[in-house]
């Protein structure tokens, strides 16, 4: 199957993988601690949102100045490559939202596929009208001026367990969160989208009453 760019191969995976393929492709690689911890309380504000794309990484911290508190984070937005997916976390457990509908409008503008925060979300509703993939612990109203603000991005930050280094190919679902290994991309994408087509023929096999047994045999997918 071949794809003319990033995005075309994206929308295909959006439309088609889930986290669990590239959970189980990258344990028979010996990769088994890709996926961020369920632990991290991350998930989608709407069950169906579905988000791939390359890191741009945000790391906030405590802060009570109030003076240009959005610095930072507008030069990180402002300077995004297109099916790019913003990761952003903190160095403590705040109560703020570290993510918004503005935000968000603003990286749907720069061609961004979604957003993954380790924290909470503002606009929640705004967000789930606008469609927009969005992955965090859940809403919060409360606003970062004066308690956070973003001190660093594009820098390796660790979510979960796992590392989550700029530019990372990462995948988020209903499911949990998968990153990719650079070195590993290509070689787990293709095995990716041919596990998709294996499990297609292992479903309808099942439907029509094949035993598990008899379809573990042939296939070893279940």
């Amino acid at each position: 199957m071949n794809f003319e760019s990033d995005s075309e191969l994206f929308s295909y995976l959006e439309a088609h993988a889930y986290a669990a393929a590239f959970s189980d492709v990258l344990d028979e690689l010996g990769e088994r601690f890709q996926v961020v911890s369920p632990h991290s309380r991350i998930h989608p504000l709407e069950s169906t949102f579905v988000a791939i794309g390359r890191a741009v990484t945000l790391l906030n911290e405590k802060d009570d100045n109030e003076d240009e508190p959005y610095d930072a984070v507008i030069k990180c937005i402002d300077s995004l490559p297109p099916d790019s997916i913003l990761v952003t976390t903190g160095s403590d457990t705040f109560d703020v939202g570290i993510m918004g509908e503005l935000t968000a409008t603003a990286l749907r503008a720069r061609k961004s596929r979604g957003a993954i925060v380790n924290g909470y979300s503002r606009d929640v509703r705004k967000l789930i009208g606008m469609k927009f993939p969005t992955f965090a612990w859940g809403p919060s109203p409360i606003d970062t001026t004066g308690r956070a603000r973003v001190t660093s991005y594009n820098i390796p930050i660790i979510i979960g367990g796992v590392r989550i280094s700029p530019a990372d190919l990462v995948f988020a679902d209903f499911d949990g969160t998968v990153v990719i290994p650079r070195d590993l991309e290509k070689e787990v994408v293709e095995k990716v989208i041919e596990r998709i087509s294996t499990e297609n023929v292992v479903r309808k096999e099942l439907a029509e009453g094949r035993t598990m047994a008899e379809v573990w045999k042939k296939y070893q997918v279940l």
